[in-house]
This record gives structure tokens, C-alpha cells and sequence, in this order.
């Protein structure tokens, strides 16, 4: 599946050939011992968040002789999980041992020992996008956000590289960031990551994760439909908004006023295009980087203006 899918906490099955490579040449192989030793045994203290498969833990531990800081995630018991289940973090460990960017979090190692399955990250001591955009007031600006949509969209273009075309067997992830057509039973491309950008362009503008969008609203999204249908329904009233100054409850209420009109517009013709349920029709994320970098031009040159007036 797709980069942002695993970013996001999801997992796929595939029927492709899966890598040959050993985990054990790509990446660190901790032992349990380690890294209850780095992280105090697991201790409170320790505790980062509890994620959709298991809780994490801030650690520092020696790799090849240097210190690095991590976070190490328990995703339970050898005996806990399924044969299939089992398959899957070993594909998933080799996948993410292989991504080497700037603005990708990288998997060090991981953990199979005493019926233990972790998998061991570097740690970002600001936190995900994720928690900042589900925090109570995220305060970074509307240019610190179009530089993060850029990193993001670099980060992606990685995977995107290979347009390599998938048959997926199952999928699991967090509801509203999937893209349509991997439920749909076809063959999927690295353009459902080109979907998952575009929710996170939509979070990023409204300053709220998906489903902190749709609680005040009182809806209730189960299916796949629903969350596709709410999406692009609050695209439109996005995008209806943009350059009026108005926010309604919808756009940020700390960036009003403060991103130009056509800035504003153009983003929004960014999230649609790259949310189309046709994947077809989502353009490919190196022109998606290419025109938020434009964009951003733009709206530095707006500020300029306007402190120049």
C-alpha cells in the first residue's frame, strides 16, 4: 500500500511479490532487553501515546556505537497475532527499512524476541502532524503549514517513484484517509496516496483531524462512502470559503485573515484535484510539490505587501 497509509497507522495486504531481503541486513534487531533497558522498563514516564496497534514508549539506546533517541512501539504478543498477521510485519519492517528521506521518520530496528513484536522508530520530540492538528488550539502559522504540506508531499513522492501498481487482499487503516478504489476490489496505484495527501491538505486548513471536523456536526461516518461523501462535501464549503474571510467553523479560525484570497483558492483547487475519486484524474504528487511551492511564493509575496503598506 501506499506510504501515507503506514504513516497513518494502516496496513495492507498485497498479492504482489513480496521483498526477498533479509529484515535482519536492513535494520536493527534489538532485543527485548534493550529496549526495556532504554525506556526504564516500559515505564510511565516513558509513555508517548497509545496508537491504533499498541502503545509507544520514548527510549535512547546505543546503535552501531551511537546514541539515538526512539520510540518504541509495542504491537503485542507473537502468540497474540495471526500467521497472515505475522507476515504482514515482516513485509511492513522490510518496506520501512528501506525509506531513507529527510522528511520521512525512519524505522531503525525492530523487535522479535520472548513473544514480543515492536517495532522501533526515531523519535520526533514535536510530535505527529496528527496530535499537533488534534490538539486544542495547533498554533503554527498558515506558511509553517504550506512548508509542512511541501515536506509531506517530497516525503510521499518517494514511494510514488515506482508507480508501482498493487492488487490489494485486505486493508486496514484509519477510516477517511483511504482512498476509494482500494475497497473496490481493482488494482491500486500510488495515486491512493495522492488521496490520503489531500485529506491532510483539507486537516491542515482547517486545523482539525478529519474526525474532529465531523463531530460538530453530529455525523456519524461508518463506511468507506460516508467518509468519502463528508469529505468532499467539506471541500466544497472550504473552497466556498476561501478569500471571503469568513470561517465558520470550518477554516481555522487563527488563519483567517492572515491567507491571501487567491492563495486560499488555489489550495483548495490543490486538495480537490488531488481527492478526486477517479484516480485517474489526481495528478501526480511531484506537480502536487511543484505547485505548493508556487504557492508559497505567492503568499510570501503577499505578506511582503502587506507589510509594506
Amino acid at each position: 500500500m501506499g506510504i501515507l497509509l503506514k504513516c497513518f497507522g494502516g496496513s495492507a495486504s498485497t498479492s504482489a511479490k513480496q521483498p526477498s531481503t533479509s529484515v535482519e541486513y536492513l535494520c536493527h534487531r534489538f532485543s527485548l532487553a534493550e529496549l526495556r533497558k532504554s525506556t526504564n522498563d516500559f515505564h510511565e514516564s516513558h509513555f508517548l501515546g497509545q496508537g491504533r496497534h499498541g502503545p509507544a514508549y520514548r527510549g535512547s539506546i546505543s546503535i552501531n556505537g551511537q546514541l539515538k533517541d526512539i520510540a518504541a512501539k509495542r504491537l503485542g504478543t507473537r502468540s497474540s497475532i495471526s500467521s497472515d498477521g505475522l507476515t504482514l510485519y515482516k513485509n511492513d519492517v522490510v518496506f520501512m527499512c528501506q525509506l531513507h528521506h529527510p522528511n520521512l521518520l525512519s524505522l531503525v530496528g525492530f523487535c522479535d524476541d520472548k513473544n514480543e513484536m515492536i517495532v522501533v522508530y526515531e523519535h520526533a520530540p514535536n510530535g505527529s502532524l496528527r496530535g499537533l492538528l488534534g490538539s486544542k488550539s495547533p498554533t503554527f502559522t498558515w506558511k509553517k503549514r504550506l512548508e509542512i504540506s511541501i515536506g509531506v508531499a517530497r516525503g510521499t513522492q518517494v514511494f510514488s517513484e515506482g508507480h508501482e501498481t498493487l492488487r490489494l487482499e485486505s486493508v486496514k487503516g484509519p477510516k477517511g484517509y483511504i482512498a476509494p478504489e482500494c475497497f473496490g476490489g481493482s488494482n491500486v496505484t500510488y495515486k491512493c496516496d495522492v488521496y490520503s495527501f489531500g485529506v491532510v491538505l483539507l486537516e491542515l486548513i482547517c486545523g482539525k483531524t478529519l474526525s474532529q471536523i465531523s463531530e460538530p456536526e453530529g455525523r456519524q461516518l461508518e463506511n468507506t462512502a460516508d467518509f468519502f461523501q463528508f469529505t468532499w462535501s467539506v471541500a466544497e464549503k472550504v473552497r466556498n470559503l476561501a478569500g471571503t474571510g469568513r470561517a465558520e467553523g470550518i477554516i481555522d479560525e487563527i488563519l483567517v485573515g492572515h491567507i491571501a484570497a487567491e492563495c486560499s483558492k488555489l489550495y483548495m483547487e490543490i486538495a480537490e484535484s488531488c481527492l478526486s475519486e477517479d484516480p485517474n484524474e489526481r495528478p501526480d504528487m511531484g506537480d502536487v510539490e511543484g505547485q505548493l511551492e508556487r504557492l508559497l511564493k505567492l503568499q510570501e509575496e503577499a505578506d511582503s505587501n502587506n507589510a509594506s503598506l
